[in-house]
């Protein structure tokens, strides 16, 4: 379906760079996904499949959970900014 390929290549945004700018990004894509109607549950059960494919097992370990309100769109750019960070810190940890 497009909106899964739309997913994993928001995954991809997220592994390529970690900061403020590209949260701003992802978050517009997140809307399109979430005014086309995807669930919000959808969309983060995709994006955490999409991303793990993408981690080494080091990172596999950490975990975010949260619960989904009404504001979904905000539990899920919660969830992004989180893996930036947690993603981020690997890398620096990793090479400096």
């Amino acid at each position: 379906m497009d909106w899964e390929e739309y997913v994993s290549e928001i995954a991809s945004d997220i592994m390529q760079e970690q900061s403020p700018k590209r949260l701003f990004q992802v978050r517009g894509k997140l809307y399109e996904l979430l005014v086309n109607c995807i669930p919000p549950e959808i969309i983060l059960k995709k994006l955490l499949y999409e991303l793990l494919k993408k981690l080494g097992s080091e990172l596999k370990h950490e975990e975010h959970r949260m619960r989904l309100g009404q504001k979904a769109i905000f539990h899920i750019e919660a969830f992004v900014a989180k893996f930036m960070s947690i993603y981020k810190g690997f890398l620096i940890a990793t090479f400096g």
